[in-house]
């Protein structure tokens, strides 16, 4: 690997880390309200699959009203 490379590698990196950075507070503050009705619809889905669909369709059309 070339030194240009690395330093365009590095750099990437960087941009990469810094918005994950940026965006953990608000991920891990979503994380309980979208994962438990993906979870809720993946075990209506194992019991009949049409229902896991209907329920995290629901759940995605309250989440999108709730997210400004």
């Amino acid at each position: 690997m070339s030194k240009s490379e690395r330093g365009r590698l590095r750099k990437w990196w960087q941009a990469v880390t810094a918005t994950a950075a940026a965006g953990a507070g608000t991920g891990v503050r979503l994380m309980p309200g979208v994962l438990g009705p993906v979870l809720v619809a993946y075990g209506l889905w194992l019991a009949w699959a049409p229902l896991g669909f209907v329920a995290l369709g629901a759940c995605l059309i309250v989440a999108d009203r709730r997210i400004p």
